[in-house]
């Protein structure tokens, strides 16, 4: 699924957590590991070599750790702009997947490193991003684990029917035996009467039986969801609701621009809801 990650982090406690992620990222077929350290030209004007150094000695530990587990490991530290030295490294590296991380409230996303870099590296980057959440215990973040001890792992699939974001069913469909269950959803968010909505719902059932099919002749568990509502707001919903461990929608959709602007769907979801996210392009 994602054989070499990158991995943004600074020397905040929640960032350095995402290092923790990699026992979720090995079960989704993790085997290099590139951990960027973007060193902001405003500091490096203090002493580049001992910001490095700094660093480095705070994930040594960490990377000897994983180097046992398997995983092969790289550490990046250019000077320059966070979002550019990103997305530039995740293109060169050819990374299948860029892992951030933020924190959901139910209100506006706050951004756990570097400022604006979540959001920025989400719109410009064309590689998958997943985005880690956390929860609060001691009075620190904690990242949520997606593959929890002792649980079923459900991921949850959103649809609005768009080609782009039917490249997500191929996607998993096409990586069985990763999640225990998956869970394909479709929002109605349009219908002048109640006749109308009714007609789409059924339709939307009906498509989405086919694709339950595909997942089923593979040996995975499908579920159909077919709801109504604002598409943002019911995404968020029942992945609460179900406790999903991922959702996974996509950053276009029946328009033709990319999301993550005023308006769209993807942008509240990865602001609002408290579960990792998996932003594919499309």
């Amino acid at each position: 699924m994602f054989k070499k990650v990158l991995v943004a982090v600074d020397f905040s406690g929640p960032a350095l957590e995402l290092l923790n992620a990699v026992p979720d990222l090995i079960k989704m077929g993790l085997e290099e590991l590139i951990i960027i350290h973007v060193i902001r030209m405003e500091i490096a004007g203090r002493g580049i070599g001992a910001h490095r150094r700094r660093f480095l000695s705070q994930v040594e530990e960490k990377r000897k750790e994983l180097e046992e587990q398997g995983v092969k490991v790289k550490i990046y530290q250019p000077v320059g702009s966070p979002v550019e030295e990103i997305r530039n490294s995740a293109e060169e590296e050819n990374v299948s997947l860029i892992l951030i991380g933020s924190i959901g409230e139910g209100s506006l996303v706050r951004e756990l490193f570097l400022g604006s870099t979540v959001a920025d590296v989400i719109r410009v980057t064309k590689k998958p991003v997943l985005i880690e959440k956390y929860s609060k215990e001691s009075g620190k973040p904690v990242r949520k684990a997606i593959f929890r001890e002792g649980q079923a792992a459900t991921a949850l699939l959103a649809t609005d029917f768009s080609r782009h974001s039917l490249q997500i069913f191929d996607f998993f469909k096409e990586n069985p035996g990763i999640f225990d269950k998956v869970i394909l959803l479709h929002v109605v968010d349009e219908g002048y009467t109640v006749e109308q909505v009714e007609e789409n719902k059924k339709k939307a059932v009906e498509k989405l039986k086919v694709w339950q099919q595909e997942f089923k002749e593979r040996g995975m568990d499908a579920e159909i969801s077919v709801v109504v509502g604002i598409s943002s707001e019911e995404i968020v919903k029942v992945a609460g609701d179900r406790d999903v461990a991922l959702t996974a929608i996509s950053r276009r959709g029946r328009g033709m621009i990319d999301e993550l602007i005023i308006g769209s769907t993807a942008d509240p979801v990865v602001r609002r809801s408290n579960r990792p996210i998996l932003l594919m392009k499309g």
